[in-house]
């Protein structure tokens, strides 16, 4: 990776065109939907990301690939949260205008409905998620925590190092938690981060990727 920024730019343009499907694929992934090249905002920004994952990139940081999806992630990720921000609230100074409320005026079953469609949505990039770190819905249901003090540790364990750029960094790069790292953070054994780490790790990716209806699964469990 380092000599493309030693060449011309037409080659890291070559290299970029060529690596176009892993961008809209990183994209796809992220969003959980088909990205169009032509009009998607999503499309320009992980384009964006990408060059600056080849410019930022060291071989220190591990694998070019996974490094380069972080960095894409982690901008679309910056997006969404100025774009939601942006919406709420215009959407409340619109409907205050009108003095309405768009969600009090739902009937209840298309609530129900609405909710049901994206907590389906999310179990499914969830799935796909942490699949990627080597396991699944059957494994995490046998290892996740059955006593509420041990249930309610994890979940503290996983809002904490949610909030830590090298913690999420690490994991998402090796697809493993920094065990030592978190241990010495948070004062807690790695025997307790050890125990429950597939349930630590599936929370972290819920937390992070802002998984609204399974955040509010989390908060139930507590």
């Amino acid at each position: 990776m380092e000599n493309i920024k030693t060449k011309e730019i037409r080659v890291s343009e070559e290299f970029i065109e060529k690596h176009i499907p892993f961008i809209i694929s990183c994209i796809s992934k992220f969003t959980g939907r088909y990205v169009s090249i032509e009009n998607d905002d999503e499309y320009s920004i992980g384009m964006i990301a990408f060059v600056e994952a080849i410019e930022k990139y060291k071989e220190e940081k591990g694998d070019f690939y996974a490094f380069s999806r972080l960095v894409i992630e982690s901008r679309l990720k910056n997006f969404f949260e100025k774009e939601n921000k942006y919406s709420k609230n215009k959407s409340i100074e619109e409907y205050k205008e009108k003095g309405t409320d768009l969600v009090e005026n739902l009937e209840d079953h298309d609530k129900e409905d609405l909710n049901r469609e994206f907590t389906i949505n999310e179990i499914n990039q969830l799935k796909e998620e942490i699949e990627e770190f080597g396991f699944g819905f059957e494994e995490l249901v046998n290892e996740a925590p059955k006593h509420k003090d041990t249930r309610e540790k994890a979940i503290d364990i996983s809002e904490k190092s949610s909030k830590e750029k090298d913690i999420t960094d690490f994991m998402f790069m090796k697809k493993r938690l920094p065990i030592k790292n978190m241990s010495d953070r948070f004062d807690v054994s790695e025997k307790v981060i050890r125990k429950s780490k597939l349930f630590i790790i599936t929370v972290i990716i819920i937390l992070f990727r802002g998984y609204r209806n399974l955040k509010l699964w989390i908060k139930k469990g507590r």
